[in-house]
């Protein structure tokens, strides 16, 4: 479940390879930009996706003009699963959306399909996601509102929705940037997914330096370790490093 614009916990930094189309005027730019990233936890709403272990993530997107967007995702990761040979080793996610412009506030309406490639049917894994964001800069800092609808959420979970915050503040002069975000999941069939309805937060801090993103966030949820998933760790807070370009 990627980190991507909307749901964002851990800053990586991109490799851009703006590449817009010349020819005839009607025809519309394009810029495709790109990501590679290694973390030492990957998680996903407050939640590690990976039994707390590391992560090697890469996506790419393109830019048609100044709305539209489609783009690839993909993610290593464990759940877990007992059953070693349909078990879930990789995420990969494609997305697509439209950014329009409101005023003084942005807004981002998007649709993304999780995929895990490998995993048996009868986990039921795979799900569509519908996600609307607002945003709007005053000064150095980004205040932003989303929600993100699935009308059958992971491990056939029901329909299911999140309300999210967030705050980004760049440091002028530097290539810091401080972020916090907070939202709440709520899922229709909470036994078939793992725990129950929970808030999860995050409060991070990335730089570039030489063409290379760095990345240090607080993770974690309001859940006791005994409504996550039977009983574990992968609901506490966590510090999450990350290094990309």
């Amino acid at each position: 479940m990627s980190t991507r614009t909307w749901t964002s916990t851990v800053v990586a930094g991109l490799l851009a390879i703006a590449h817009p189309l010349a020819a005839q005027e009607s025809e519309v730019p394009v810029a495709f930009s790109g990501s590679a990233t290694f973390v030492n936890d990957y998680t996903f709403r407050g939640i590690s996706q990976t039994s707390e272990g590391s992560a090697v993530q890469a996506g790419i997107d393109a830019a048609m003009g100044s709305a539209a967007y489609v783009g690839l995702w993909g993610s290593s990761l464990d759940f877990g699963e007992a059953d070693a040979a349909g078990r879930a080793t990789a995420e990969i996610d494609i997305f697509g959306g439209v950014a329009l412009p409101l005023g003084s506030v942005d807004a981002d309406l998007g649709i993304t399909y999780y995929s895990y490639p490998g995993t048996v049917d009868s986990y039921n894994y795979n799900f569509v996601e519908f996600a609307v964001g607002l945003s709007t800069a005053i000064s150095s800092a980004t205040l932003g509102a989303n929600m993100a609808y699935s009308p059958d959420y992971f491990a056939a979970s029901g329909s299911a929705v999140y309300l999210g915050g967030s705050l980004g503040i760049d440091v002028p002069d530097t290539s810091l940037s401080l972020s916090a975000t907070l939202g709440r999941q709520t899922i229709e069939t909470n036994a078939n997914f793992g725990t129950p309805n929970y808030v999860d937060y995050s409060v991070s801090a990335s730089v570039s330096l030489l063409g290379i993103g760095l990345g240090a966030a607080i993770v974690g949820t309001n859940l006791k370790e005994s409504d996550c998933f039977g009983g574990s760790e992968l609901c506490n807070t966590r510090v999450v490093l990350s290094i990309g370009m």
